[in-house]
């Protein structure tokens, strides 16, 4: 056997409750590498709930550290604005910045032999200019997204003046950040080969590699459920805002185009913290807004399609993958979808128009055959593929590449 490797995992997020894309990610990579490596994972403590999370943690036996984390909101904001106008910091950024967190993480690299520091995400990549006692550190950065690109993606859909102003300012600052930071990593974690050669096109002397994300496929299986033929369902953060454009767009140019071919069709909206414009759908004949459940598997087994309207995004989407492990048949965008190698149909159906992708959705509550043929074949991909277990295996070898020099 390999000897274990000393990994320093650093989130601005604890991955608990691991109630969305970026939460699942980390949590199931932490605790694959556990397996066969000593990590310490180190993350903010901003309230009594957060250290709740931090204690559950613990006792699955996670060896984690935290840094006391004050988040007043307007305070942060303003210190945020200050970061972004004189240091050229995006906003979404510079408001995780943390004194603290500097000095925690250079205390650990002076008094610990690390093989590897991980920061996950430019929240905390933002850091690895005032790393110190680097020795033989090996530091990766984690990008579960390429941000400028949402940010540019986010302008362009936005019609008022004000806010397309900001959200091009947002979009500039990303670009400046990743053009800049991402060349000091020894190696920038992409969720796909799109988003690494986006990243390369950004910062060319960035060096890059891949690791996908991934699905429990013990846990995301199918159930012995009953399935509603007239039942649609999304599931995701509903305070992420290209989720909330997602089924925005999809209630106000798809949901009736469907609606009017199968008036008794529902459409479920599964996701915790919905916004107001959210809540506001609930007003929509056929339209429930859950908020927060305690398992997302019951409402996707009892659905016949699941949507992924999504027209603003980056990285790669877990919500289809947990779909596909669970046999489901997935419409979605080709936003939705990128970055996953997935084939219009032959593991999903895809359209960017809102009449096709009615008509999609309408074809598969109908078509009971191909709506199973597509979800046996999105399960065998997931299994073949996209497995945490061996997805995790990818993140050990590549780190240990690294080490050798390779």
């Amino acid at each position: 056997m390999e000897k274990k490797l000393n990994i320093l995992f650093v989130s601005a997020t604890i991955p608990y409750p691991a109630i969305d894309g970026g939460r699942i990610r980390v949590l199931s990579l932490i605790q694959n590498l556990s397996r066969y490596n000593n990590i310490t994972f180190l993350t903010y403590n901003s309230s009594d709930k957060d250290g709740q999370n931090i204690k559950y943690l613990r006792d699955i036996g996670i060896n984690i550290l935290d840094v006391k984390f004050n988040y007043n909101k307007t305070l942060s904001n303003i210190m945020a604005i200050s970061r972004q106008v004189f240091k050229g910091k995006p906003f979404t950024t510079a408001k995780y910045y943390s004194n603290d967190m500097v000095k925690k993480i250079n205390e650990l690299l002076k008094d610990n032999s690390f093989d590897i520091l991980h920061l996950e995400m430019l929240h905390t990549g933002q850091y690895i200019t005032e790393i110190q006692n680097r020795h033989n550190t090996k530091i990766f950065l984690g990008q579960q997204n390429i941000d400028s690109l949402i940010w540019q993606r986010l302008f362009r859909t936005e019609q008022n003046p004000f806010k397309k102003l900001l959200l091009n300012w947002q979009y500039n600052s990303f670009l400046n950040i990743e053009r800049n930071l991402c060349p000091k990593f020894d190696v920038c974690i992409c969720v796909s080969a799109e988003d690494a050669n986006r990243l390369k096109s950004i910062s060319p002397h960035a060096k890059t590699d891949v690791i996908p994300n991934g699905v429990d496929t013990d846990y995301f299986k199918p159930m012995d459920m009953k399935e509603d033929e007239s039942q649609i369902v999304f599931v995701g953060s509903m305070d992420w805002q290209p989720n909330e454009d997602a089924v925005l767009y999809f209630c106000d140019q798809i949901f009736p185009l469907i609606k009017s071919d199968i008036p008794n069709v529902k459409f479920y909206i599964v996701g915790s913290n919905p916004t107001e414009r959210v809540l506001k759908l609930k007003n929509i004949d056929g339209v429930i807004v859950t908020g927060l459940v305690d398992d997302v598997r019951s409402y996707m087994s009892q659905s016949a399609v699941f949507v992924v309207p999504l027209r603003i995004g980056g990285g790669t989407r877990l919500k289809i993958l947990q779909a596909l492990a669970m046999k489901k048949a997935v419409v979605s965008t080709s936003i939705g979808c990128e970055g996953l190698g997935l084939k219009h149909n032959e593991h999903l159906l895809i359209s960017d128009d809102p009449i096709e992708f009615a008509k999609s959705v309408t074809l598969l509550i109908k078509d009971r055959e191909l709506r199973y043929g597509l979800g046996e074949k999105g399960r065998k991909l997931v299994e073949d593929q996209y497995d945490w277990k061996a997805i995790s295996m990818k993140l050990d070898a590549l780190y240990r590449k690294a080490i050798e020099g390779l």
